[in-house]
């Protein structure tokens, strides 16, 4: 009796052990084209590689360091060159032309420049160039234009050419220059060529000569004569004042 109770026992153990195989089987499936590459494909580990909503990011050509702060070097480069550099050039530049005309409005600004251009000179009169020795005289403390007539007088046979000098003296601390034009002809006036100069430091003089020799020409030698006052150097003050003096018949 024991005996077939055992045999019984062992029995149904192997028959369970087959039912739970064949339970097992038909959850998974006894088919393996099913089970295949269809289940497959749809694994997280596979499907990176086949999903085309994906993105895939190249890897960078860059060192770590670049990727993770820019070029501090570069970046102040370009702000340097492109705001400071250039803006201090300009600066430079700027100043340099301010500089330029602070020394001649110091110097030969407003206060020392002409009242008046060779064509609009100031007429001083005229003065004989052969006889008496006449004077004409004038002031200032800029630049300036004046004409003076020098007129023949003698009419002997003897000829006598026509002469005129003219003086100019500075005002200490400024420097002006004198200069003598002297037409062609006994009409017009000359501003282009300069006839005689004197650029000398504090007193300044300068003489023409011009017309008949020994003998007499029978033509007119009257001239207008143009002097021209040129400030140099120095402060133009209205205080500080040059002269200058014409003489006719004067070597």
């Amino acid at each position: 009796m024991q005996q077939v109770s055992i045999t019984k026992c062992v029995a149904g153990a192997l028959v369970s052990a087959l039912a739970l195989s064949a339970l097992i089987g038909c959850a998974v499936g006894s088919n393996e084209a099913d089970v295949g590459e269809s289940d497959l494909t749809t694994l997280p580990s596979e499907a990176g590689t086949g999903d085309e909503n994906s993105v895939v990011l190249p890897p960078s050509t860059k060192p770590k360091e670049e990727q993770t702060a820019p070029d501090a070097g570069e970046v102040d480069a370009g702000g340097g060159g492109g705001g400071g550099g250039g803006t201090d050039a300009g600066a430079g530049t700027d100043a340099g032309a301010d500089a330029g005309g602070g020394g001649g409005g110091g110097g030969g600004g407003v206060a020392c420049a002409s009242p008046n251009v060779c064509t609009g000179a100031t007429d001083l009169g005229s003065v004989s160039g052969d006889t008496g020795a006449d004077v004409k005289t004038a002031q200032g403390s800029g630049s300036q234009w004046f004409k003076v007539r020098v007129t023949e007088n003698d009419s002997s046979v003897f000829g006598l050419s026509l002469l005129a000098k003219a003086e100019l003296t500075s005002p200490p601390g400024t420097n002006f220059d004198l200069f003598l034009y002297l037409p062609g002809g006994s009409s017009g006036q000359e501003c282009s060529a300069v006839s005689k100069s004197s650029t000398n430091a504090g007193a300044d003089s300068a003489s023409l000569e011009w017309g008949e020799g020994s003998i007499s020409n029978g033509a007119s030698d009257d001239r207008t004569v143009t002097v021209e006052v040129r400030w140099v150097s120095g402060t133009c003050s209205p205080s500080a004042k040059w002269s200058l003096t014409v003489r006719g018949d004067t070597p």
